[in-house]
């Protein structure tokens, strides 16, 4: 999967004035690479990633999947597209607390129809074994720590095989050990699946595996 970005700009209206937060990005980002999107808060990581994952809409530019222009497709067309071929982690974690860790896994591929419950029980197993969180699978979230919740997230995000890896500031709360286990993971897990990584960060944490790094 290859991400083409072509001046593509976002701004949002107060009532006072409107603030433009992405301006004329251009950027190609490709498959089997890790990127980083750095800048301290409020310079737009969130807004830019979100744009790139199709879950905002831009002002003006485009915005390429290969060399499909989905930027201009209506929220349909996007939403399949995100289905399929995008995972995302937000900062926030988005565990549902009713639920266990293994069906907050499972629980959208599975209603969403993108895996039948036995074939995504199975993935999900070995995906949470990677992130050594597998025995925690019978735990409720409010059960977990930060960095296991997280990693939950990232297990949920990765369960469908999807082409593009978003993540927002995965390890902006965690202790040194969990950052640790997140990123060795995703630079396995990227790097050896041939999977395009973004990833919004304020920290150094990804310095060391990313292969390009965007201030933004």
């Amino acid at each position: 999967m290859i991400i083409k970005a072509e001046k593509i700009k976002k701004s949002y209206q107060t009532e006072k004035e409107k603030n433009l937060i992405v301006d004329d990005f251009t950027y190609t980002f490709e498959s089997g690479k890790i990127y980083l999107i750095k800048g301290l808060s409020g310079k737009g990581k969130t807004t830019l990633i979100s744009l790139l994952s199709l879950l905002d809409n831009i002002d003006s530019g485009n915005i390429f999947y290969n060399d499909e222009l989905v930027s201009q497709l209506n929220m349909e067309k996007k939403c399949e597209i995100r289905r399929s071929s995008i995972g995302i982690v937000f900062q926030d974690y988005g565990l549902i607390s009713e639920l266990n860790v293994l069906e907050n896994v499972i629980l959208v591929d599975v209603i969403t129809k993108n895996l039948n419950e036995i074939e995504a029980i199975e993935r999900s197993k070995k995906i949470m074994k990677m992130l050594q969180i597998f025995e925690k699978k019978d735990c409720y979230p409010n059960e977990l720590s930060g960095g296991e919740q997280q990693r939950v997230g990232i297990a949920r995000a990765l369960l469908k095989n999807p082409d593009i890896f978003v993540l927002d500031e995965p390890t902006s709360s965690l202790d040194a050990e969990n950052t640790n286990i997140i990123v060795s993971f995703i630079e396995q897990y990227c790097h050896k699946n041939n999977k395009l990584a973004i990833i919004s960060t304020h920290l150094d944490s990804f310095d060391q595996i990313a292969d390009d790094i965007i201030n933004i």
